[in-house]
């Protein structure tokens, strides 16, 4: 899978999130997606389950995810894209 996939699948995925789709990897996922702490876990959840994944603790803190990049960096890392 490669960078473009898996940030099209995370855009969904934050779109669903937050009723507004990201228009770049800078947008902030707390600031311009106004996610809480419940929708940033239920984020992670949902990228497990959409790229058939399990997240290493340490990927597991929802606060060091920061913008979209962040997520698809993350996410790229388990998928192995490039």
């Amino acid at each position: 899978m490669n960078r473009e996939e898996v940030k099209n699948k995370v855009l969904n995925i934050l779109e669903e999130l937050s009723g507004t789709r990201p228009t770049s990897e800078d947008v902030q996922l707390i600031s311009d997606l106004h996610l809480d702490s419940l929708r940033l876990v239920t984020l992670l959840v949902l990228i497990e389950e959409e790229f058939n994944i399990e997240l290493n603790e340490c990927d597991m803190n929802p606060f060091a995810l920061i913008a979209t990049g962040d997520v698809i960096d993350m996410t790229l890392k388990y998928v192995g894209g490039k």
